[in-house]
């Protein structure tokens, strides 16, 4: 990832440890990925409990490149909208 935007300038990381909340929401994306996986599990074949494991962790592998770039773009969309940067932070 940059450390600046090509386009406008803008520097992503406000402070030290900014992307640390973008952790948390990459734990929300997967919670959002991984329970429908099991849902669909559960009334298409009902596996054992190995296949619910095997089923989820196997979603959440190949969905992880794209949980952990999205994390940090929703987090910097919802530290935009709750905390907009000024003139001067550009």
């Amino acid at each position: 990832m940059h450390e600046d935007c090509p386009q406008c300038g803008i520097h992503f990381e406000r402070e030290d440890g900014y992307f640390m909340m973008a952790v948390f929401v990459g734990y929300v994306m997967s919670f959002f990925i991984a329970v429908p996986v099991v849902v669909a599990l559960y009334f298409w074949i009902r596996p054992s409990i190995w296949g619910y494991l095997i089923g989820a962790t196997t979603a959440l592998l190949l969905a992880s490149p794209l949980i952990f770039h999205y994390a940090r773009v929703v987090w910097m969309y919802i530290d935009q909208l709750l905390d907009p940067r000024r003139d001067d932070e550009k």
